[in-house]
């Protein structure tokens, strides 16, 4: 917020929203039209705030360099102090190489710059601007990045150019996939952060240089809207810390503080009546979305007591708005909550007549979309048919595309997937097999999942992969959807929804199995049920599925878990004996012995289709080998091994997996030597299993002086922490215990190291630069 040495830094452009490369002119539009709309019944404290960040997207739009830099003209000449349109506007003349005229607006900077309001006004106005909610629109996402280099490598004669070109394209991916949060959400909830900084740092001054009360009130509503709208993002992303509930009370307290700050003012008009309005609407609505946080409002006086009269409060807003757009949404999304559907759509209907600009007004029909879609929901889950379900879900569909049409957002894209599947018409059934009575619908769905994919970061959100998973089966792509349900799990550390998730994965595994009696698929199936079983999850009603519906293969089941792994699938197989599942009399016998003799036995796993192996200055028969302990192998298998073998058709990587490509009756030693010479790279993936066990470190010990003679290049992958080997704490390390970075791992994989050219080290010079920024 303030540099270093107390002094303050003006201007849009010094707050990180350089949006040049992130928006297209469509949707900087859409935000210049909103904004627009703001300004006409914005109060005089914030216009130059909006008018400035309105000059800012003009700047960014095509052919609007102009019209910006007059914007800015003339909003200096209405408001000479506004340090941060003057900032703004010698950024642009120094774009256009207008020194001179840079010159003239710096003197004028200059005389104004240490004046304490001048400087309130300005946090107060990049504040806003942090505010607001841009759409995200990435253009090149890393794995488009892969792709490029994959077929840039798989041609040509020039082997030298090919790898340069092909390391260029994956430091570009590495670089897009810093610029990339984790999630949405947290890029949000940090943007918000800033804000609430600066909102809190200007109103501070403002109250030190006793300015109107009624301009401080203007700052302090949009404080607690700041406040709601970093509640509204953590509360998406799931966080239950104590920052989450402080922040929640702040919010309660700013809108009660503006509450009673207005309320009893007679004949209020103008912006301050629509600030009461949007108080007591925003205070109702927040509390009845998070009534869960009760007991923490408990000791705030003049909050319980708006809590007892929440009535009153939405009876209040109408009443002194009653027809502010932003009011009939709020109040709408207050009756959804409360299960009122008819009477939200009405509101929303009632905004939309009002304002019919799906641009402006894109949140009302983005609402009665969900409106629609919730009622239809609910009469579905109610068994109660009277209502017109397709009918409501036409009409969602039909807002659906309205929305997708003016912000083609994520969660545009997801909502509208879920619709096509609800009017699918979807057996809900979960014992009855995948059916449903339009198809159409379901790859209409699916269509748009891997539209999304394609626009949005891949392998970053898991809410994709889960709805691929739901869909998949309808169209019989049950692998597809094993694979993806699977993917969703890893990347949600199998934490949300994930007993739904896992009752479709175990459907799917039974109708593939059916199908196909793939017996290596039964090895895959008895990982997942000990991953379930380890985080205390109920397999046993997917096991009486199987029991009632698929015997045969349950059959197999416990045949493999003897066979394959009896001792750590021992409370399984008793389980299912037990419930007197009828098995052969040798089959209990034999799971006596092997639980007698131990059994360490490695899973046979058939391996992916051949692929396409890329020549370079030496032939590999694979392009890695994974070192991994014993207790690590399922991970490796069920878990690793998918996302780089079977990761996209146009980039598939062949790997040497021990427990698969091995050849039984060799030395291990023997073995790995092998590997390594067919090898391009070696992972080597690191636990506490392999760190502590003194055979495996004799083992990794090897493999790394063999590594080191061959000139191969080691990529050591932190699966759990553990303490690292002296022998890998010079390299790079991949680090999963935070985030499974599959991208990193893959564009590690896809450039050959052998080359002059060194990935890594460019990679670890981009870090270091980065770090070197981050200090200055």
């Amino acid at each position: 917020m303030m540099a270093s040495k107390g002094t303050f830094k003006p201007g849009l452009f010094n707050i990180g929203l350089n949006i040049e490369k992130k928006l297209s002119s469509h949707y900087l539009n859409i935000h210049r039209k909103k904004l627009t709309h703001e300004l006409g019944i914005a109060p005089i404290y914030i216009k130059p705030a909006i008018r400035n960040l309105v000059a800012f997207i003009l700047f960014h739009m095509d052919l609007g360099r102009k019209r910006a830099r007059l914007m800015l003209e003339e909003l200096i000449v209405d408001y000479p102090d506004d340090l941060n349109s003057l900032a703004d506007l010698i950024y642009v003349y120094k774009e256009m190489g207008r020194e001179k005229d840079a010159g003239k607006y710096k003197m004028q900077l200059d005389s104004y710059k240490d004046n304490p309001l001048c400087q309130a006004r300005s946090i107060l106005g990049q504040a806003n601007a942090l505010t607001y909610d841009w759409a995200d629109d990435h253009n090149k996402t890393p794995k488009a990045f892969l792709k490029d280099s994959w077929r840039i490598l798989s041609m040509g004669d020039n082997q030298t150019e090919q790898v340069i070109k092909a390391t260029t394209l994956i430091v570009e991916a590495y670089k897009v996939l810093k610029t990339i949060p984790e999630t949405a959400h947290e890029k949000k909830i940090n943007e918000n952060e800033k804000a609430v900084e600066r909102f809190e740092k200007g109103i501070e001054k403002l109250n030190e240089l006793n300015c109107s009360k009624e301009e401080i009130l203007t700052w302090e509503h949009k404080l607690a809207i700041a406040r709601g709208r970093m509640d509204t993002w953590r509360n998406r992303n799931d966080d239950c810390t104590d920052n989450r509930i402080k922040n929640f009370l702040k919010v309660l307290e700013g809108h009660s503080h503006v509450i009673d700050s207005l309320i009893s003012v007679e004949n209020l008009e103008g912006p301050l009546k629509l600030y009461l309005a949007k108080s007591c609407i925003f205070f109702a609505q927040l509390y009845t979305t998070r009534r869960f946080l009760k007991p923490c409002v408990d000791h705030l006086e003049n909050v319980k007591k708006k809590i007892e009269n929440l009535d009153f409060l939405v009876d209040k807003a109408m009443e002194l708005w009653p027809d502010g757009n932003t009011i009939l949404i709020r109040y709408g999304r207050m009756k959804m909550i409360q299960k009122q559907y008819l009477e939200a759509i009405r509101s929303y209907d009632k905004s939309i007549e009002l304002l019919p600009d799906k641009d402006i007004n894109w949140f009302a029909y983005a609402s009665r979309r969900d409106a629609y879609y919730d009622y239809s929901k609910n009469l579905i889950a109610k068994k109660c048919y009277k209502g017109n379900i397709d009918e409501y879900l036409r009409l969602a569909y039909k807002d659906a595309e309205i929305c997708f049409q003016s912000r083609c957002t994520q969660f545009c894209l997801l909502k509208m997937a879920e619709i096509c599947f609800e009017r699918a018409r979807p057996n809900r059934h979960p014992d009855i097999k995948f059916y449903c009575q339009n198809k159409d619908f379901v790859y209409e769905a699916l269509e748009i999942l891997h539209e999304t994919l394609k626009k949005r970061d891949i392998n970053k959100d898991a809410r994709i992969y889960a709805l691929l998973g739901k869909y998949y089966p309808f169209i019989s792509e049950y692998r597809n959807s094993i694979e993806s349900i699977k993917t969703s799990l890893e990347l949600n550390k199998w934490n949300k929804n994930y007993p739904k998730s896992f009752s479709y994965l175990c459907n799917s595994f039974m109708c593939f199995y059916d199908e196909n009696k793939d017996r290596n698929l039964l090895s895959e199936f008895r990982y997942m049920l000990k991953e379930a079983k380890k985080r205390q999850c109920d397999i046993y009603n997917a096991l009486n599925i199987m029991k009632r519906d698929f015997p045969e293969m349950l059959s197999d089941l416990i045949e493999n878990m003897i066979e394959w792994d009896a001792r750590g699938c021992e409370d399984i197989v008793n389980e299912i004996l037990q419930s007197g599942f009828s098995v052969r009399d040798d089959m209990r016998e034999r799971f006596k012995m092997k639980l007698q003799e131990g059994n360490n036995q490695e899973p046979d796993i058939n391996g992916p289709a051949e692929i396409q192996v890329l020549e370079t200055s030496e032939s590999f028969e694979y392009d890695f080998f994974v070192l991994h302990s014993e207790k690590d192998k399922e991970w490796v298998n069920f878990m690793l091994r998918p996302q780089l073998e079977e990761y996209d058709d146009a980039i598939n990587f062949r790997g040497c997996f021990p427990s698969r490509d091995f050849i039984p009756g060799e030395r291990k030693l023997d073995s790995m030597s092998k590997a390594i010479d067919k090898s391009r790279k070696l992972l080597i993936i690191l636990t506490p299993n392999n760190c502590h066990n003194k055979l495996v470190k004799l083992f990794s010990d090897v493999c790394m002086i063999k590594s080191k003679a061959k000139d191969k290049k080691v990529i050591p992958i932190v699966r759990e922490s553990c303490e690292i080997p002296d022998s890998l704490q010079s390299n790079d390390l991949i680090d999963f215990t935070k985030k499974n970075d599959w991208d990193r791992l893959r564009m590690a994989l896809t450039v050959n190291m052998d080359s002059t050219f060194e990935l890594e080290t460019k990679m670890s010079t981009l870090r270091y630069f980065d770090l070197d920024e981050e200090k200055k």
